[in-house]
């Protein structure tokens, strides 16, 4: 497993392409590219952060979806080709910085209210979206968020039978938010799992960093590692989990220890 920042974890400190350039400082393998705005959209941005990243691989783009994202299912054709002109400029910007796969959320809800399952429905519509991906080399990767439609394992094994082209994103804090354990998705998200987010939290569910809580990063990873899943462990931190990278760096080395130690122990079992 590769492990990784987002540039995410400067939201708000840092623009994106300087949170990129922020990343070569710190011990990591790989980068996911948060998007934070349209006018990042576009292949001569993508080819901007490329440059910032100085040779770190981005594997994943993650844009600020629930801009546009609900309106890719919209009635009205207008406001439908509109959103689609957003993922297209993502997309674009995600081939130039070399990322494979593309963090998606799905139609999202007001917070506390719970999303319908229209998997069957909507499927032709995701189909046409990871067409869409696809063609620029990138894979749609739907990920599990408690205040959008993918907020259990019975809810992806429903993708899994309607969207067989969808990959999956597991992140750990919305498993929680959702009222489950990470490992229960990725079970369910099986072979398809392509992108790993992790972020801890404590006894009250308040978010921390890895390393600062109670989740049980070890057995993550040997649950990892026992179904074959040899991908991106992407840190995603809020900003206002860290006072400085300082923080971020003994949170990378926690989650690369654990990794290490997980890796064996599964190794020793076969």
């Amino acid at each position: 497993m590769r492990l990784g920042l987002t540039t995410a974890a400067f939201y708000g400190r840092l623009e994106t392409e300087e949170a990129a350039a922020r990343l070569r400082a710190l011990d990591v393998d790989c980068a996911e590219v948060f998007l934070q705005t349209p006018s990042e959209y576009s292949a001569s941005f993508g080819e901007t952060v490329k440059a910032a990243l100085a040779g770190i691989p981005a594997t994943s783009v993650h844009p600020l979806g629930t801009a546009f994202e609900t309106s890719l299912f919209s009635p009205s054709r207008r406001q439908r080709a509109d959103a689609e002109r957003l993922l297209e400029g993502v997309l674009c910007a995600a081939e130039a910085f070399g990322a494979r796969r593309y963090v998606y959320h799905g139609r999202s809800s007001a917070r506390g209210r719970r999303m319908e399952a229209t998997f069957e429905q909507d499927a032709p519509r995701i189909e046409e979206l990871c067409a869409a991906a696809s063609a620029h080399g990138v894979r749609l990767c739907w990920e599990n968020v408690s205040w959008c439609q993918l907020t259990s394992p019975e809810r992806v094994r429903a993708v899994r039978r309607a969207c067989p082209h969808v990959g999956f994103v597991l992140d750990v804090k919305q498993a929680m938010q959702s009222g489950f354990d990470a490992v229960e998705f990725a079970r369910e998200m099986g072979d398809r799992l392509c992108n790993v987010h992790v972020c801890d939290f404590d006894a009250s569910g308040r978010l921390c960093l890895p390393g600062r809580g109670i989740y049980d990063f070890a057995a993550l990873a040997m649950a990892l590692r026992a179904a074959g899943y040899d991908g991106p462990v992407i840190l995603e931190p809020y900003a206002n989990l860290f006072l400085d990278e300082a923080e971020l760096a003994d949170s990378l080395a926690y989650l690369r220890k654990t990794m290490e130690i997980a890796s064996q122990k599964t190794a020793n079992r076969v």
